[in-house]
């Protein structure tokens, strides 16, 4: 779907005529994206009252109250969301912004002859003196009469939609393009296999793909929807590419607020990241969103205003979300995703009972150290015989089971991502934890094997293979970073493992377990089905999906793309 872009010195009109203010700031086009800049010296040196450089009303947020609000006057929106939507806050704001999109297309002028042939109408030609033939590119070429009108206008059926707000002029700010691995062309996205984004941008594309179709199967036998988007052709029909640029759009323009839910906030969303930021964004007592400058700093006349996207997430994070590596950070990460052992009795209840991502994170710091943590693989690695359990409960009404987590006879459901500290002085705590030490070393392993296969394909990439440069850059960055994080942290663990198994208790019991074999323990630390083949059913019920209704055999434990944080 066309929508045509509005120039960045239209913004000021927009802000005024909305009740966005800037204070001695401007939003400037900055190479592929946009920025702020200050238009005088500014300090916050020395002074109590920090400044504000730009402060967008409450009822500009595009968050879960705004929605509910124009659910109320656009039957349009109502229809949409209860069809397709409500399931989260990313998938409402994407379809309220589908609207948006829609509504601007239906306002774009256009060459009726372009509209009848079915190809994109670039407006009138401009010559050198600001002139011109009065005709658009299409007309001129082939000496056509050229009547332009909306596009509105111009269809055969009513693909009149939605109720104009400001979002549907706000939304022609945003780029046609975000450098986001979604994206990035097939063979570009090829270029991340062995990276920790390999397989979360296949989950990523898998998922889009299903929405997209979920939303036309929803959504084709809707008049209006059928007259706007399914029944059209050409640049007016809506594209799976629209739905991946929507996706983009929200992951890489959300804010989140105090209340740690996501939120648009037009103008505020035009800043670029910073490691070293010099501005941040707050909520006020009104609901309003200020930015404001940070302390005891002086920023010159022209200088940008930066806010910092987030200084938890990885380089990869930063990548999938917002198409770029900061560089300019000397902190690493790597986000590792972790699938359940197919060994483990107990594995689909486990999925379950998590609810979280699985992941291992692996932290590169400034002073060359490493650390990790994983707080799914000190569930997963416990046993029934460690005096792991889990039950099903059943609720009041008698209609859903609920399943429960006991450790120790004692009820830890709400804390099943807190095992590293229920461990703590059980008399096999040095166990659970070489078993953990273990898995780790064991998928650092895997993922660093990946990334050695797969350099050739970079080596041997040719300047005719169509990767853009830029692209190319991320990536060669992002492998550099992941090889020399893991490498460092394949040694450290290494390291914890010996400790581990030169201590006294552990060694012992591995002797015990194993018959002086304690290889076989640390490549399967799940209780043996045949040397354990009955349970005691008064303290642990074997867990069957059929059971449970929150279990599902599909289930896996790689990351989920929506919350890779």
């Amino acid at each position: 779907m066309r929508v045509p872009r509005l120039s960045l010195s239209s913004l000021p009109a927009w802000s005024r005529l909305n009740n966005v203010i800037f204070f001695d700031t401007v939003v400037f086009p900055s190479g592929h994206q946009n920025g702020i800049l200050t238009l005088r010296p500014l300090s916050s040196v020395d002074i109590f009252d920090l400044p504000t450089l730009l402060e967008v009303p409450k009822d500009l947020l595009l968050d879960r109250d705004f929605l509910l609000e124009v659910e109320k006057v656009d039957a349009h929106f109502k229809q949409l969301r209860e069809l397709a939507g409500g399931t989260s806050i990313r998938k409402d704001v994407m379809l309220f912004l589908l609207i948006q999109m829609t509504i601007a297309r239906n306002d774009t002028i256009q060459c009726t002859n372009c509209y009848e042939e079915q190809i994109d109408c670039f407006g009138l030609e401009i010559n050198e003196n600001q002139g011109g033939t009065g005709r658009c590119r299409y007309c001129t070429s082939t000496g056509l009469t050229c009547v332009r009108s909306t596009v509105a206008s111009q269809s055969g059926a009513d693909i009149t939609v939605g109720v104009r707000n400001p979002w549907s002029v706000y939304v022609r700010y945003f780029p046609e393009k975000v450098p986001v691995p979604t994206m990035w062309k097939d063979q570009e996205r090829m270029l991340l296999a062995g990276t920790s984004l390999e397989h979360v941008i296949e989950a990523k594309m898998s998922t889009l793909t299903r929405e997209f179709e979920e939303l036309r199967e929803k959504t084709i036998g809707i008049p209006w929807c059928h007259s706007c988007w399914w029944g059209l052709s050409g640049s007016l029909s809506l594209e799976f590419s629209d739905w991946v640029l929507l996706d983009a759009w929200f992951r890489s323009r959300s804010l989140e607020l105090s209340n740690n839910e996501q939120v648009l906030v037009p103008c505020l969303d035009m800043a670029n990241h910073s490691s070293a930021a010099n501005a941040y964004w707050e909520e006020i007592s009104n609901g309003d969103v200020s930015l404001v400058l940070k302390m005891n700093l002086h920023m010159a006349e022209g200088s940008e205003v930066t806010i910092n996207y987030g200084e938890s997430r990885s380089d990869a994070e930063n990548l999938f979300q917002y198409g770029f590596i900061d560089g300019s950070t000397n902190t690493t990460s790597v986000i590792l995703t972790l699938e359940p052992m197919m060994s483990d009795p107990l594995r689909l209840a486990k999925v379950a009972a998590f609810k979280k991502t699985a992941f291992i994170r692996i932290q590169g710091h400034e002073d060359g150290q490493i650390s990790w943590e994983s707080p799914f693989l000190y569930f997963s690695c416990l046993t029934e015989d460690d005096g792991l359990a889990f039950k099903t409960l059943q609720e009041v009404d008698g209609q859903q089971n609920s399943l429960r987590v006991f450790w120790q006879e004692t009820d830890v459901t709400g804390s099943t991502d807190e095992f590293e500290r229920l461990i703590a002085g059980h008399k096999l705590e040095d166990v659970f934890k070489l078993r953990v030490v273990a898995l780790v070393l064991e998928r650092i392993q895997q993922q660093l094997e990946r990334l050695y296969q797969n350099q050739s394909t970079i080596d041997g990439l040719s300047a005719d293979a169509g990767i853009a440069p830029e692209i190319l850059h991320q990536v060669v960055k992002l492998r550099e970073i992941e090889i020399a994080v893991l490498e460092v942290a394949l040694g450290n663990v290494h390291e914890q493992q010996l400790k581990l198994m030169e201590l006294e208790g552990v060694s012992e019991y591995l002797e015990s377990m194993q018959g002086n074999n304690p290889e076989m323990m640390l490549d399967d630390p799940e209780t043996n089905e045949e040397d354990d083949p009955e349970t005691n059913e008064e303290d642990v019920m074997e867990i069957d999906e059929e059971d449970d209704p929150e279990i599902d055999e599909e289930d896996d434990l790689e990351t989920d793309e929506d919350d890779f944080s």
